[in-house]
């Protein structure tokens, strides 16, 4: 019974923000349910092909609908304009659906997992249909592979005192770092500089790109850990999404500490799916990968051109790489002053990277770019509070692991009843500093 009324908690969870789109979950849900097990009973490749081509297809091109169909009209409308058209294509007014990219991709998980033969076809359409919905991270990730959640569906682990001390911790700490930090960061610093670039300094504005680097983190980092904590009130485990990003010495480096269930999963069924480093040009894999990562956040030519700059420097750093083995010398370390310096280099070209990100569009990007050269504006209102949250974010982040989470432990060792009055306390200071009208970041994608 758990989990039936797990699924049907889920499906209610989702129709709170639009019944109407329960619909399209439960469709994606059916369309790999039933192919699952032709993939697996096929008597030939191609056979298995072309269930796993269905599977794709459809599934893909339901999220094509709904997250890209407008961008390619409107590109195809600026097309045509070169070419002297007058007449223009119509936008269509499509609502897209919330989570509709972390649900899809956890649902053809399932088909590829089985057409590699690395699951077997789940006989329960309650199981399955969970599995894609699952409220704690239905909306936002992290992206969970059906090889990992299923197994936990079906040995039906039951929570315990320990995994509910867990999950409260974890869901405290995401709470704190969404309310506490990202959103003060979003309100003092981030908002006002990307509302109306113009109207402040250069340095208003890089420290903007800054804090916005460390709201998103703050953000996404703290759904995930209240999405892995109420997941483990209920007995089931989701993967860690974040290991210290902004400790990367490298891009590929950050995007192994970044978004880490997104990133692996394009390194796994894309990546290696287009030949990887074995089959055919490395580069020209690596180029693909990342320009569907930057893709896959946005229908944009901002974002186009995000997954394009990540690429080029993945791709450099690779030929760096190549190139050093070649001519025999070791691969590149850095200790000391020159860690730092890499550290602090590779968190620059990740936060400048953004401004296509946070600046809604290409031209959003290039005003606010443009605005950090007038060096003649000298509009720098930046608040103690502020620089203060800021601080302690830079400071919460390249702490040693050990330190920051000692807590959880300290915390797993008080009384139940101490326990009780700590977490009421912190509720009634998040809903204090709570604005109430910010949404995760993550939401939009």
């Amino acid at each position: 019974m758990k989990k039936t009324y797990l699924l049907a908690a889920s499906y209610y969870f989702y129709m709170c923000w639009d019944w109407r789109f329960s619909a399209l979950i439960l469709l994606i849900t059916l369309i790999n349910y039933v192919v699952g097990p032709q993939i697996q009973k096929a008597k030939s490749q191609a056979q298995k092909k072309f269930w796993l081509t269905l599977s794709l297809a459809s599934s893909l091109g339901i999220l094509a609908y709904f997250k890209y169909l407008n961008f390619f009209i409107e590109s195809a409308n600026e097309l045509l304009q070169e070419f002297g058209f007058t007449s223009e294509l119509p936008i269509l007014n499509i609502v897209l659906p919330i989570g509709i990219s972390f649900y899809t991709f956890q649902s053809i998980s399932y088909s590829l997992d089985i057409y590699r033969e690395r699951v077997e076809p789940v006989s329960s359409l309650r199981d399955f249909a969970l599995f894609v919905s699952f409220f704690p991270q239905l909306v936002a990730g992290p992206i969970v592979r059906s090889s990992y959640f299923l197994p936990q569906l079906d040995n039906n682990y039951e929570n315990t005192a320990t995994s509910i001390e867990d999950g409260f911790a974890l869901i405290i700490r995401g709470f704190i770092k969404k309310i506490i930090i990202a959103d003060t960061l979003a309100l003092h610093i981030v908002d006002p500089a990307f509302a109306d670039p113009q109207a402040y300094s250069p340095l208003f504005l890089l420290l903007a790109i800054y804090a916005y680097s460390y709201q998103i983190y703050m953000d996404f980092s703290g759904y995930t850990d209240i999405a892995r904590g109420v997941a483990k009130t209920l007995g089931y485990e989701l993967q860690i999404n974040f290991n210290r990003p902004y400790k990367a010495v490298s891009i590929s480096n950050f995007w192994q500490r970044w978004h880490i269930s997104m990133s692996s999963f394009f390194r796994d069924y894309l990546y290696f799916g287009l030949g990887g480093s074995k089959s055919g040009n490395v580069y020209r894999n690596l180029f693909i990968t990342f320009l569907m990562i930057g893709v896959w956040h946005g229908a944009g030519w901002n974002f186009v051109i995000y997954g394009f700059i990540h690429a080029s420097f993945v791709c450099l750093e690779r030929w760096r790489r190549e190139n050093r083995r070649r001519q025999g010398i070791d691969e590149q370390s850095f200790k000391g002053s020159r860690l730092l310096l890499q550290i602090f280099w590779i968190f620059n070209l990740v936060a400048f990277s953004r401004l296509f990100f946070r600046g809604g569009s290409l031209e959003g990007a290039v005003t606010y770019a443009q605005s950090m050269l007038q060096f003649d504006n000298q509009n720098t209102p930046v608040s103690l509070v502020g620089l203060g949250i800021l601080a302690i974010a830079i400071t919460a982040h390249y702490l040693p692991d050990s330190w920051t989470f000692s807590w959880k432990k300290t915390y797993s060792s008080l009384p139940s009843i101490v326990q009780s009055i700590l977490i009421t306390i912190i509720t009634f200071l998040l809903i204090a500093f709570s604005s109430g009208d910010a949404p995760f970041v993550y939401f939009q994608f």
